[in-house]
């Protein structure tokens, strides 16, 4: 009997340690492209996360200082993988291609 409970509970620990996979849709809202150098830490640092959808349906006369709060609330709560040295260049790409001061 122990034989049996030990081989049931082999296989059903076998069974959950499978890795799983999901398949997400595909982004529908790309960042904005543009020559700043934000543009391309946006795409490596915020992409893993989430959508260009969050920075769109922000407020168009947001300024400096609310995507300055907005990125480091991701660095800090979300825990987004962006140096202190990178949150000024992402927060001028956001601000220039999505706020108060777009060109």
């Amino acid at each position: 009997m122990k034989k049996l409970l030990l081989l049931i509970s082999a296989l059903a620990l076998a069974q959950m340690a499978q890795a799983k996979t999901i398949e997400l849709p595909a982004d529908t809202v790309l960042w904005r492209p543009s020559d700043l150098p934000g543009y391309q830490l946006t795409l490596q640092k915020c992409s893993a996360c989430h959508s260009a959808h969050y920075a769109e349906y922000q407020p168009p006369n947001t300024g400096v200082g609310y995507w300055n709060a907005q990125v480091l609330r991701m660095k800090n709560v979300f825990k987004a993988p962006i140096t202190d040295e990178e949150v000024p260049i992402i927060v001028d790409y956001l601000n220039k291609t999505y706020g108060a001061n777009r060109k």
